[in-house]
């Protein structure tokens, strides 16, 4: 009887274990990818590159004289005003130098005037009298010297500036020539950037729109440029020529030299009459022959189908393509490099048209 039971409920068992049904499995080659819907040509292209700023004027303040360095009012970070003092030696011996000159000149002039009162008489030869003329010249020349390097003893701002570093401290001996302090004008910034050979060699100034610094510190606020000069030769490297910017210093922020800023370069795009279209980076593929290609979408049959095309330089807004793409075209915008021709794909979201 207890045999018949354990045999009922076996058959129970195995009678419920018949009745289920193993779930599908997914279809792994369906790929997700979001959408990119192609817009119409671009009228504008926006550059963007890493600038460095730098002060439009900077100088080392050296002294012409040598001497022991009792005046240093300045300090590192400090704004000063032109002609405002910025270091000074010891001036007792420029001082007595020049008291020794006047007299010494006084002495040649004397000279000079009693041997012109005895050549009047004919007491002396004409020579003399030139050599003693000579010899008062000579004392006036050493007399301008002296009065110069007293002179030479300060150091004053030869324009509105910012003190930048302090070589020396105070109460040393220094030699000319030796570097005191760096001074930079800051009413008016440089801003340095590195541009690709193949936009140097294309833009025309006409195609410029805007030209504008942004700072990472200042959200949202736009700092004019004008272009100030270019070298003329590319970095061995890089092959980007560097370009320099002028920027007038605002109030606020403090912009300094050395800080990082992101130069914005707004043109006109000239190949606008070839259909340009702006696309995302991230739908681009690498050719293994060499150029680019992406994944066209057709929203009928879900599947993908490689498109070569022609590319020129990226920029902020996005990669310009100036062959291969018609506006209304759907391409693959991300996990674009893990497709295969023909492969069909998951929509994820609605496409997006925006950069």
């Amino acid at each position: 009887m207890q045999i018949k039971v354990v045999l009922l409920l076996l058959a129970i068992v195995l009678a419920g274990c018949s009745d289920r049904t193993e779930p599908e499995p997914l279809d792994q080659s369906i790929r997700p990818a979001r959408i990119f819907l192609v817009q119409g040509s671009a009228t504008t292209l926006t550059y963007e590159f890493v600038g460095r700023v730098e002060a439009a004027q900077s100088i080392d303040m050296t002294f012409e004289v040598s001497g022991p360095l009792v005046q240093l009012p300045v300090l590192e970070g400090q704004s000063i005003k032109r002609g405002s003092l910025v270091a000074g030696l010891e001036t007792k011996d420029f001082e007595l130098a020049v008291r020794e000159a006047q007299v010494q000149l006084q002495l040649a002039r004397q000279d000079l005037q009693r041997k012109q009162k005895v050549l009047a008489q004919k007491g002396i030869a004409r020579s003399i009298l030139d050599d003693a003329r000579s010899i008062y010249e000579l004392q006036r020349v050493r007399l301008e010297k002296a009065r110069e390097s007293l002179a030479d003893a300060k150091l004053l701002s030869p324009f509105d500036a910012f003190v930048t570093r302090r070589y020396v401290d105070n109460f040393v001996n220094v030699r000319a020539g030796e570097k005191i302090v760096k001074l930079n004008d800051l009413r008016q910034l440089l801003v340095i950037a590195n541009v690709p050979e193949k936009l140097f060699a294309t833009v025309t100034a006409d195609q410029v729109i805007a030209l504008h610094a942004r700072f990472d510190f200042a959200p949202g606020q736009q700092f004019p440029l004008v272009l100030y000069e270019s070298r003329g030769e590319a970095d061995s490297l890089a092959q980007t020529y560097e370009v320099s910017f002028t920027m007038d210093r605002p109030e606020v922020p403090n912009i300094l030299p050395g800080m990082t800023a992101s130069v914005v370069v707004e043109l006109r795009n000239a190949d606008a009459s070839a259909q340009t279209r702006l696309i995302p980076a991230s739908a681009l593929v690498t050719h293994p022959k060499g150029g680019f290609f992406v994944w066209l979408f057709d929203p009928e049959t879900q599947l993908v189908s490689r498109r070569e095309v022609t590319v020129a330089l990226p920029h902020e807004n996005g990669v310009p393509v100036t062959s291969g793409l018609q506006g209304g075209e759907m391409i693959v915008a991300t996990g674009a490099s893990q497709l295969i021709e023909g492969m069909q794909i998951r929509v994820l979201g609605e496409p997006v048209s925006r950069l």
